[in-house]
Formats: C-alpha cells, structure tokens, sequence
C-alpha cells in the first residue's frame, strides 16, 4: 500500500490531537479519513476510456474489512503517542 500526502497529515493532525487532549472520537475521523484515502471511490480506474466495473466479492469485503481495522489501529496509535508525549513532556 502506498500512502499519501493526506495519510500523513492525518496521522501527524492525530497526534498533534492526542497531545492536546482532543476528544477521542477525533480518532474514528481519522480512520475514516486515512480508509477512504487509501480506497479512493472517486478515481478512475484509467484516465481514457469508461471505467471499468469491479464486481463486489467476498474478497473485496474482507480486503475493505481488513483495511478499516488497520486504519483504526493506525489512528488509536497515533493518538495515544500524541498523549504518551503530552505525559512524558508534561
């Protein structure tokens, strides 16, 4: 998986939140943000030409399944270093 520019702001603007002892919903935001970055509904598949259909499998669920856990746990991770910081540093 490549990341991008958004998904790095992300996780530094979610650090920066558990630092300053931001809400803790600020991190489902956050994973939102980093999975529908990483899925990109609105791209083309091709930048000619109609685009192309992807039939929705059980592997696209489990692969989608799988990517929403990971950015939760990306987002808490980020947010709790941002607190573990804000302990450390005071």
């Amino acid at each position: 998986m490549r990341a991008s520019m958004v998904t790095y702001a992300v996780i530094v603007i979610l650090a920066l939140a558990g630092y300053v002892r931001a809400p803790g919903w600020l991190v489902l935001a956050g994973a939102a943000c980093v999975t529908l970055d990483s899925w990109r509904p609105w791209r083309q598949t091709r930048a000619w030409g109609p685009q192309s259909r992807i039939d929705w499998t059980s592997k696209t669920t489990t692969y989608f399944v799988t990517g929403v856990i990971a950015s939760l746990m990306l987002a808490a991770g980020a947010f709790g270093a941002g607190r573990i910081a804000r302990a450390v540093l005071g």
